[in-house]
């Protein structure tokens, strides 16, 4: 059965928050617009149209809305999306959104619930580590109204997740994390790192660097194998993916095995982009317009063949097969041309994580 995933950004580069170390802000300054506003319904209905194409009006499709922040598009753009999408019944749709959590209420809730989205929010732990670096435009912290997001979500049985940008703040403070998310019974949570500006080789206050990325993974696998022990199983996407791969599976979290695959990062103009950390001009596959999923596959494949990691550590390093080093933009948060923070974790964390499967503590 054919299948296809999209990452959409309906709203372009919109947000109703000013958080300070927003990748797509700093993206899309990069370009020649910065934002495209809200996708109109005429390119909505072009982008549905070159979805039902590329599956020949039978498959799976798997849509991903992502900002900015998406949900500044407003409740009618998706319930217009999803009414379009119908007109295919063929098509098997998955919906997930990564939001921000502080415009949802009952009415976005329902509507998520309703269509089975998947939700991401963005929760950066604790509340003053949150309120530091995640506020509105007036900079006023919104840990507060995305808790209150959560529980509507929790309310409405809506499937949801924690994403946390792990700063060099926050990289210092592995437990009191975790002890956050047991605290708050937070089961699915995604950790990624904060990335330094593009093109910018000096060491920032906020991006993870090699220094504090093991020290903080394994301070936190630490406290995560004592819940395990407990029975409290909390899901967290680095340690959800080795597992996978000591089963003999691929992971599923993108860039983890250091090559690059196709990815249709939708800008709300229409215009297409190899990977959400690549919306620039001078990636631009081509506009939906004009472009069929297939010609875009083809414009992507200069990137996809660029996307080996060439940095010294990785010559020499026994995990190389796995990981080949990692995602090309995130990999200065954990390699550089003289030490792999991420083997040192993967020597400590792969041998008791196969302990953890062989005792059944994990599956």
């Amino acid at each position: 059965m054919k299948n296809i995933s999209v990452l959409i950004k309906p709203a372009s580069s919109l947000c109703n928050l000013r958080c300070r170390y927003c990748f797509y802000i700093d993206e899309s300054e990069k370009r020649e617009e910065a934002s495209h506003g809200v996708m109109r319904e005429e390119m909505t209905d072009r982008l549905i149209e070159r979805i039902a194409e590329a599956l020949s009006l039978e498959g799976v499709a798997n849509i991903s809305f992502q900002g900015g922040e998406p949900t500044v598009a407003g409740l009618d753009y998706f319930r217009h999306f999803v009414s379009k999408m119908q007109e295919y019944p063929k098509i098997e749709v998955h919906y997930s959104l990564q939001t921000n959590g502080t415009l949802l209420n009952e009415e976005w809730a329902a509507f998520f619930a309703e269509h089975r989205f998947l939700i991401g929010v963005s929760l950066d732990g604790y509340e003053t580590n949150m309120n530091d670096f995640r506020y509105d435009i007036q900079k006023k912290g919104v840990y507060t109204k995305v808790m209150r997001g959560i529980d509507t979500l929790e309310k409405a049985n809506v499937e949801y997740n924690i994403l946390t940008v792990v700063t060099k703040n926050l990289a210092k403070h592995g437990k009191a994390l975790l002890e956050f998310y047991h605290t708050h019974k937070f089961r699915y949570v995604q950790l990624i790192p904060c990335l330094p500006p593009l093109d910018s080789e000096q060491e920032d206050d906020m991006s993870l660097t090699p220094e504090l990325y093991d020290t903080f993974y394994l301070e936190f696998f630490r406290e995560w194998k004592k819940l395990v022990f407990k029975g409290e199983v909390i899901s967290v996407n680095l340690f959800e993916n080795l597992i996978g791969m000591l089963y003999g599976y691929p992971p599923y979290q993108c860039g983890m095995i250091g090559k690059c695959i196709p990815q249709y990062v939708i800008e709300s103009n229409g215009d297409v982009y190899p990977c959400d950390f690549y919306c620039l001009d001078e990636y631009r596959l081509g506009n939906i317009r004009s472009s069929s999923f297939e010609d875009l596959k083809a414009n992507s494949e200069a990137f996809l063949n660029s996307s080996g990691c060439t940095k010294q550590p990785c010559n020499t390093c026994r995990f190389v097969n796995m990981c080949n080093g990692g995602c090309r933009r995130q990999n200065v948060c954990y390699l550089n041309d003289s030490v792999c923070a991420y083997q040192k974790v993967l020597t400590t964390i792969l041998p008791e994580l196969y302990e953890l499967l062989q005792r059944k503590k994990v599956q």
